[in-house]
C-alpha cells in the first residue's frame, strides 16, 4: 500500500536545541507565535510564519513573507545549526511528555500514495492554506515539518524501532514546554530494508499535516507542469518532490485530544433560550457532566452576575433505523448540524472570528480556566482511533479541527533540503 524510503536529512545540532525547534503551530494563537519569535528569534517559526503571524501594524505581502522565511532558513544554515546529511537514512523519533511517549519512524512518503488515496485523510482542506504552503515549498525549497501519520500496530515494525532506540541517540533534548525529543539514525541497511517492506503492506492515516500533504501534491504538480514547458532542461528538484517528510507512529501510542468550540456571544442567557426552543437543555454540575449520556454535550458560559455556569445540551444521535455513518454521531458533526448552523448562523469554514477552536482537557475545572469573558464553550469528546480509521477508510470527511493529536512532531529538528536559490 504505502511506499516509504529513507531521506537525506540534516539533523539539528545539540547546541541549538534551546533556540531552533518550534512549538506546535495549532497550540498557539498568532499573538503567542509572535511572542515566541520575539523571545527566540532563531526559532524555525521564522521560516514557517503564516500571514496571520505578522504583527498587525506591519504590512507585508504573502510573497515577501515567504522570501523572509527563506532568508531565515539561510541564516540558520549560515550559523551551521544543522548537521549535514550523511546520505539517505531512516530515523527513529521519540516524543515524551507528561509520562507518556510515542516512538515512530521519520521517512519519505510517496506523494503518489497521497494522490491515489493510499494515504488516508479525514479533514477538509482549505485551499488558501494549502496554496500558501505550496508557495512556501516553492520559495523556501526545504521541509522541516514532518507530516504525522498513524499505522495499525505491527510487531515487526515495533521490534525494529525498539532495537534501534536501545542504542545511544544522536539527539536528546527537552523543549521549553516540557517535550522531550530523542532521535536515532537507522544505520544498518538490513533494518532499513525491513522497515520499507513492512510499510509496503499497509495503509497510513494522516493525523496531523493535511494541508502540508495537499501542498506537497500541489507543488509537485506545478513543478511537473513547469518541467514540461522547459524543452527538456532538467529540473533540479525532480525526483525529490515525489517524497514528503513524514513521521509514522503505531496507532496504540497516539493520543487524540478534543478540539473544544469557543464562541463569542453577546448574551449566554439569550442563547440558552433560543437553543432551548429546539433542543433539551439542563443545568449541570461537574459530576453530572462526567456522567452525561452519549448524546449530551457540555456548555459553559457566563451568566449576568459574572458566574460561569454549566449546562448539558442534548444533540440527537442518528436514529438506529436510518442509514448513518461513523461521522454522523461525532460531537463536532452534531454540534454543527443542530447548533452552529441553525442557531448561531456559523459556518465553520468562515466564522469571521466568532468561532475559535482550542484543544484541551474535558475536565470541567480545566475548561473553566480557559474560558474568557464574552465567550461560551462547547466541550467535545475526543474522536477514537477506531472511528478515525473507519471514517478515513470510507473516504468520509470530518469538520475542521475534529482531532488534536498530542504530542506533536516539531519543526526545526529535521531538515529535508532542496536547492536554495
Amino acid at each position: 500500500m504505502a511506499t516509504i524510503r529513507p531521506l537525506s536529512l540534516d539533523v539539528l545540532r545539540p547546541a541549538w536545541t534551546g533556540e531552533v525547534p518550534s512549538p506546535p503551530h495549532d497550540a498557539l494563537t498568532p499573538a503567542q507565535r509572535r511572542d515566541h519569535l520575539r523571545r527566540f528569534p532563531l526559532s524555525y517559526l521564522g521560516v514557517t510564519r503564516a500571514p496571520e503571524d505578522v504583527d498587525p501594524d506591519r504590512q507585508i505581502s504573502p510573497q515577501d513573507l515567504l522570501i523572509a522565511g527563506r532568508r531565515s532558513l539561510e541564516d540558520l544554515l549560515a550559523r551551521n545549526v544543522f548537521e549535514p546529511t550523511s546520505g539517505p537514512r531512516y530515523h527513529v523519533y521519540r516524543l515524551e511528555v507528561d509520562g507518556r511517549s510515542q516512538t515512530g519512524l521519520v521517512a519519505g512518503l510517496a506523494v503518489d500514495d497521497y494522490d491515489s488515496g493510499m494515504v488516508r485523510i479525514h479533514e477538509q482542506i482549505k485551499g488558501s492554506r494549502a496554496q500558501h504552503l505550496a508557495n512556501h515549498l516553492g520559495i523556501v525549497r526545504a521541509q522541516s515539518s514532518p507530516i504525522a501519520l498513524a499505522c495499525a500496530d505491527d510487531d515487526r515494525f515495533s521490534a525494529v524501532l525498539e532495537e534501534v532506540s536501545a542504542r545511544l541517540p544522536s539527539l536528546d533534548f527537552v523543549t521549553h514546554d516540557g517535550l522531550r525529543q530523542i532521535v536515532w539514525s537507522v544505520n544498518r541497511p538490513d533494518k532499513a530494508k525491513h522497515l520499507t517492506t513492512v510499510m509496503d503492506n499497509r495503509p497510513l492515516y494522516l493525523t496531523d499535516g493535511h494541508h502540508r500533504a495537499a501542498a506537497a501534491a500541489s507543488y509537485r504538480a506545478r513543478r511537473r507542469d513547469q518541467q514540461n514547458n522547459r524543452n527538456g532542461h532538467p529540473d533540479p528538484e525532480l525526483p525529490g518532490i515525489d517524497w514528503m517528510l513524514s513521521a509514522i507512529f503505531p496507532a496504540s501510542e497516539m493520543r487524540n485530544r478534543a478540539f473544544h468550540r469557543f464562541v463569542t456571544v453577546d448574551s449566554f442567557a439569550d442563547f440558552l433560550q433560543r437553543v432551548g426552543e429546539r433542543l433539551a437543555v439542563r443545568s449541570a454540575n461537574h459530576d453530572e457532566i462526567a456522567d452525561r449520556s452519549l448524546s449530551e454535550v457540555p456548555i459553559l458560559g457566563w451568566i449576568g452576575d459574572g458566574r460561569r455556569c454549566w449546562y448539558l445540551i442534548d444533540l440527537p444521535l442518528a436514529p438506529g433505523n436510518l442509514p448513518s455513518t461513523v461521522i454522523d454521531n461525532l460531537d463536532p458533526v452534531r454540534l454543527r448540524e443542530h447548533v452552529l448552523h441553525p442557531v448561531l448562523d456559523i459556518d465553520e469554514s468562515r466564522s469571521n472570528g466568532r468561532l475559535t477552536h482550542r484543544p484541551g482537557s474535558d475536565d470541567p475545572a480545566v475548561v473553566e480556566e480557559m474560558l474568557e469573558p464574552g465567550q461560551m464553550v462547547f466541550v467535545m469528546r475526543p474522536v477514537s482511533m477506531a472511528d478515525l480509521f473507519e471514517a478515513s477508510d470510507r473516504g468520509l470527511t470530518m469538520p475542521p479541527k475534529s482531532t488534536y493529536f498530542e504530542p506533536k512532531v516539531r519543526s526545526g529538528v529535521f531538515l529535508h533540503r532542496k536547492e536554495l536559490v
